[in-house]
């Protein structure tokens, strides 16, 4: 598949509106702008199933430009992208919030920051294909994956996928062949961070299914 025709599937994929624009090019030229933009690792030079999950923000005619996490609070990128960078010479007519006033963010355990983090882009938990078939991402929702799998297969499988897929296993065999023979890219997690992650996805479906339960009981 060409790096054209992959960027109208993702678009599609994810039900893009109007005003976004997926570009595409050479691969040199991308290299060497990933590179000016501070987005190239090294490590995944040779691998297009991995991806740097920064975001880029700026401003062209200013020449302003700044990267962040594309999980930062969305009030303070919205301020960013807004009023900072659109009109960063002057001082803002709009009065400031005081940091005091920002919402309170709850900590993250280190399973939910590694499923934000290098999960959600492909997989959901209680969402996408389980609520409707043609809402399926990149890779199935994951609701219920600790019930569905033995814990052993699901750990090699979190740390060590394309190894799985090199030996024909036949489940993973079977999830490739499901979603549009895209293979499940090598996180490179360590055995901390597997364990981390599958113990979220086992809480993280259980409250879902239990907040679904109490609301079916309620009429909801």
């Amino acid at each position: 598949m060409t790096l054209r025709k992959y960027c109208k599937k993702y678009a599609e994929k994810f039900h893009v509106g109007p005003g976004w624009l997926f570009l595409t090019g050479k691969e040199d030229e991308i290299t060497l702008l990933r590179k000016k933009l501070g987005l190239y690792n090294e490590a995944d030079g040779n691998d297009p199933t991995d991806h740097n999950i920064s975001l880029v923000i700026g401003n062209q005619r200013t020449g302003q430009w700044m990267k962040r996490s594309p999980f930062d609070n969305p009030n303070f990128l919205a301020t960013q992208i807004g009023s900072w960078l659109r009109n960063w010479e002057a001082p803002s007519d709009v009065p400031v919030n005081d940091y005091a006033q920002a919402p309170q963010l709850r900590n993250l355990s280190l399973g939910e920051n590694l499923f934000r983090g290098r999960c959600s882009a492909c997989h959901t938990i209680g969402g996408g294909d389980v609520l409707e078939a043609n809402q399926r991402l990149v890779g199935p929702d994951l609701l219920g994956v600790t019930q569905k799998r033995e814990r052993a297969w699901l750990a090699r499988w979190l740390a060590e996928p394309d190894k799985m897929l090199a030996a024909k296993d036949p489940i993973a065999m079977e999830l490739y062949a499901k979603y549009n023979n895209m293979p499940m890219p090598n996180l490179r997690l360590n055995e901390r961070e597997v364990t981390a992650l599958i113990d979220y996805m086992d809480t993280e479906s259980h409250r879902v299914q239990t907040t679904a339960a109490d609301r079916q009981r309620q009429g909801i």
